[in-house]
Parts: C-alpha cells; sequence; structure tokens
C-alpha cells in the first residue's frame, strides 16, 4: 500500500485538481483508492457532520463511501484553536494515525491531500511535514503554482527537508509566454537536484473562472436581475472607467468577463451588455435605472450592486480571481481532461513504486 501526500508551496496552488485528477486516473488503471484529508476547516455539513469541504467535494467526485470523520479525522474549531494555544489538545496524533489505518485496509493507495503549505497545523504538531516523515510515512508529489524563480527556491528547500520521499512536482497554472523557459530551464535545473518533473499544467481560463454567484458571495453584492443566469461562469474582468468609444474598444477584447463600473454611469453600463458580459458588478450602493434593467434582461446579463467603491470592489474580484476551485462539473471535466493530457503518468507511476 503506498500512502501519497499530494502538497503544495503555497495556498490555491491546485491541490484538488491534482488530487480529483491523479484519483480518477488510479481508480481507471484499476487500483483501489481512498483519499484523507488529515487537517480540515469547518466548511462543510453534512447530516450531523462538521467536515471540510474540498474532503466532501473529491469524496463525492471519486465515488468513496468511508466515512467523513474518517477521510477528514481532524477539524480545525475555534476551540481547537484556543486549546492548541494553552497546549491542550491531546490526542490528535492517535486519531490522524487510526484513520489512515482504516483508509489503509485492502487499498493499493491512500490519496492524501495536504494544508497550504508543508507547515501548515504545525501549531497544533501537525505539520505536512510531521505528517509525512513520522506519522504516515508517506511519498509527496508537490504542486507549484509557477510564477518566478522564488519558486524554484521553495521547491528546493523542501526537497531538503523530505530527501527521497519527494518524488517530484507539478508545474501548475503556468502562463503560456512562460512555458518554453520552463522547459528550457526550470526543468533541466531541477533534474540536477535530482527532482522530476511530472508535467506541467498550463494556465486554463475555464478553470480560473468563478461563477456569478461565487462573485455576488465573495462581494457581499445583490443581484437584481437575471437570477436564472448566476452559475454562469466568469472567465475574467475589465473595469468600465473610461469613454464610451474606448469602453465598447475595450469590451470587446475580452469574452465571458464581469464589467466593474460605477452605479452612476449608463452609458458604461449599456456598452458593457452590447459585448461578451457575464454580469455587470455596480458599485458605490447606485442602483441602476429601469433602462439598464430592462436591456440586462433582454441580453440574459446578471446586474449586481456591490456597496464597496471601485477600487475596494476590484480589490476583492482580483483575490477571487487568483484562487481555483474545481467545483462546478464543466471545471471538473476540464480537470479530468488536463491532468490526463500534461501529466507523465509512467514515470509517476515508477517513482511512487506503482510501475
Amino acid at each position: 500500500m503506498i500512502s501519497l501526500y499530494i502538497g503544495s508551496t503555497s495556498g490555491y496552488s491546485g491541490k484538488s485538481l491534482v488530487c480529483l485528477g491523479l484519483g480518477n486516473r488510479f481508480a481507471q488503471d484499476g487500483y483501489r483508492l481512498s483519499y484523507m484529508k488529515p487537517i480540515g476547516k469547518p466548511t462543510a455539513q453534512v447530516g450531523e457532520t462538521i467536515t471540510d469541504e474540498d474532503a466532501v467535494f473529491i469524496a463525492k467526485a471519486l465515488s468513496l463511501s468511508d466515512p467523513l470523520e474518517t477521510i477528514c479525522p481532524i477539524v480545525v474549531t475555534q476551540d481547537m484553536i484556543v486549546q492548541a494555544y494553552q497546549n491542550k489538545t491531546e490526542g490528535l496524533e492517535g486519531r490522524l494515525i487510526n484513520a489512515h489505518q482504516k483508509l489503509s485496509q485492502h487499498r493499493d493507495i491512500v490519496l492524501i491531500g495536504g494544508g497550504s503549505d508543508l507547515y501548515e497545523g504545525a501549531f497544533l504538531g501537525l505539520s505536512g511535514l510531521y505528517i509525512v516523515k513520522r506519522l504516515l510515512d508517506a511519498k509527496v508529489i508537490l504542486i507549484d503554482r509557477f510564477t518566478n524563480e522564488v519558486c524554484v527556491d521553495c521547491i528546493l528547500g523542501i526537497k531538503e527537508s523530505l530527501g527521497d520521499r519527494l518524488c517530484g512536482v507539478i508545474l501548475n497554472r503556468v502562463v503560456p509566454e512562460r512555458i518554453d523557459y520552463v522547459q528550457r530551464r526550470i526543468i533541466p535545473f531541477l533534474s540536477t537536484r535530482g527532482i522530476d518533473t511530472f508535467g506541467i499544467i498550463p494556465y486554463d481560463q475555464l478553470l480560473n473562472a468563478v461563477t456569478v454567484k461565487e462573485l455576488s458571495e465573495a462581494l457581499g453584492a445583490e443581484i437584481i436581475c437575471c437570477h436564472d443566469q448566476v452559475d454562469e461562469l466568469v472567465e475574467n474582468y475589465v473595469i468600465g472607467a473610461m469613454t464610451v468609444d474606448r469602453a465598447l474598444k475595450y469590451f470587446r477584447q475580452k469574452k465571458n468577463k464581469a464589467v466593474i463600473t460605477g452605479g452612476d454611469r449608463p452609458e458604461i453600463q449599456l456598452a458593457a451588455l452590447e459585448t461578451s458580459t457575464k454580469c455587470i458588478i455596480l458599485t458605490g450602493n447606485l442602483y441602476p435605472s429601469e433602462l439598464i434593467l430592462v436591456q440586462a434582461e433582454e441580453h440574459h446579463v446578471p446586474v449586481m450592486v456591490a456597496k464597496d467603491d471601485t477600487q475596494a470592489t476590484v480589490e476583492k474580484v482580483e483575490r477571487i480571481f487568483g484562487r481555483i476551485r474545481v467545483r462546478d462539473q464543466r471545471k471538473v471535466a476540464r480537470a479530468l481532461e488536463l491532468i490526463d493530457q500534461c501529466i507523465d503518468f509512467p514515470t509517476l507511476y515508477r517513482k511512487i513504486g506503482l510501475a
């Protein structure tokens, strides 16, 4: 039985995407699989069980029937945080080990989803490094959201900490203009340091999209029309703070976008409705005219009103688009497709001991 820990160098690097894609491939290839999220956050409730939403999502997506209490044995509540700062947490190691033992029975692979980095959980005495090396005797695949050479430093530092436990890395969300550089420079360099690269996953517009509803919830904004369109995917955003002529030209360059503009700019709002727009975000808590709402209904474009000014709204939207959340079925299908296309599975299988 192989325990395979999926770690990362930073948050929102795509661990769930990789866990889902690898788990799907392992199952297709006939391996008996289980999944574990050792330490979760209380972000979901299933029946009476408070658990981690990643654990719920991946267990469901991979058709796993293990109890959620076993899949995610430790859920970090506010009470647990207070107890940890008072050095009063006991029995957590045993709880984690027992869950892992249950999930290991009659399985070929236990896929383990790590935290935002390999140090998360240290305040509980359960950092990713400690779990991998001391508790679960796991092998590691590292996910890096590659942006620049600082990422290479992180990978090398983790290699020093893990040694041969680090089987290899997957570079995720690599923008097209950097792929050639990564292939020519970064991958050969990592190889000289004994680190295999299992694949480069390119930046994908669909995977980085968010739904209109997710935007509204993150902004605390009120959707005031076209409520039947809230599951539409928004792939990018533009700021409408220019003249109408410039706005039209600018808007036509972006498809499936959100347009952020002041609630007092009806001419910009109408220009947005003439192009490929998924929603309009009006800032300053200013509501549109009846004419705008009628036009929005005709074009099936939701309009939402945010309380913040334009600058604060844009900052929040930037943070939203910096995160990957593979939940929507359209994203799931795309994620599985990319993993199959981009990952060198023969090398990965050999390195983790499946070949």
